[in-house]
């Protein structure tokens, strides 16, 4: 597909998810007609001849929280059309969609600075009338029962206990040198010494804590670590950047177990993509974590 003349010449291949069939139709109609402007937009797939730079997500689609999650999307401008937008999204449209509209904010994202210079907005009239969508919530602020996405099936017993999750006080514990080490990432002291306690009593005894990403790097360079447990409100960096470091390092070859006051389903899903062990919500549930270090087999150095 050759661009027609024009002042730019630029061709911008979209990523799309989701929407109906009536929104894909007046999808593909306007970037049809975007073929004659100087900007293309064109839909992306396998073999397009260069990457997507953008993403256009249908917001009450299954498929916006998985490929939100999906870290082969981070480089990609969000652009979400729907209710309850990630905080991340470059462009947010409401339903019903103004394609027209749609395009002319793609067009602002590319021509920034000169807006006299972008291309004309397209003269179309797509008022389709749209089927209803599922309304899927990935705000996280209902309560996920699965976040701990890689725990066997909780007791009755379990899951009607009521458990304190105030900071346990330390107990005395022999001096060790040996054995499997572990260690804490995040700012929070209360939840260091909180995580201290519980490890102790799973026999991990040896912690050490970073209360930054780039002490964890620094520390993880030098100390073989079974376990790491990271809190995603780690100060000086994205808890994801982090993982990836640790990663393309060799360093986290560990369990790595990712804790959080704020997380939702689509930092669960994205734990998973990565390899993560574990995602667990804050204030954290003593019998989870227990029974997700129960599960990691340690052995003596």
């Amino acid at each position: 597909m050759q661009n027609t003349d024009g002042d730019a010449g630029k061709r911008i291949f979209v990523k799309v998810f989701g929407f109906t069939d009536v929104e894909r139709h007046a999808l593909n109609t306007v970037f049809r007609l975007s073929e004659s402007r100087p900007l293309v937009y064109s839909l992306w797939s396998a073999e397009a001849p260069q990457k997507a730079e953008l993403a256009l997500l249908d917001g009450d689609s299954w498929e916006a929280a998985l490929e939100l999650a999906n870290p082969a999307h981070d480089v990609l401008k969000i652009i979400w059309i729907g209710e309850k937008p990630p905080r991340h999204a470059t462009q947010v449209f409401a339903r019903p969609v103004q394609w027209a509209a749609v395009i002319e904010g793609l067009d602002q994202l590319n021509f920034p600075e000169s807006p006299e210079s972008a291309p004309q907005s397209l003269d179309v009239d797509l008022d389709f009338d749209l089927e209803p969508q599922l309304d899927f919530d990935i705000s996280g602020a209902a309560p996920l029962v699965d976040i701990d996405f890689d725990l066997g099936a909780q007791t009755a017993g379990e899951a009607d206990a009521e458990v304190s999750t105030a900071p346990m006080p330390l107990k005395p514990v022999a001096v060790v040198s040996e054995g499997p080490r572990v260690l804490i990432i995040g700012a929070d002291l209360e939840t260091r010494l909180y995580l201290r306690a519980r490890l102790s009593i799973a026999g991990l005894v040896l912690v050490d804590e970073a209360a930054t990403g780039a002490e964890a790097l620094q520390m993880a360079a030098s100390t073989g670590y079974v376990t790491f447990i990271l809190d995603k409100a780690v100060g000086d960096m994205s808890c994801w950047k982090l993982v990836r470091a640790m990663r393309k390092s060799a360093l986290g070859v560990g369990k790595v177990i990712l804790i959080g006051r704020d997380l939702s389903s689509v930092d669960a899903l994205r734990a998973r993509f990565l390899g993560l062990a574990g995602a667990l919500r804050k204030p954290l549930h003593p019998g989870r974590l227990a029974a997700l270090l129960s599960r990691f087999r340690y052995s003596s150095r």
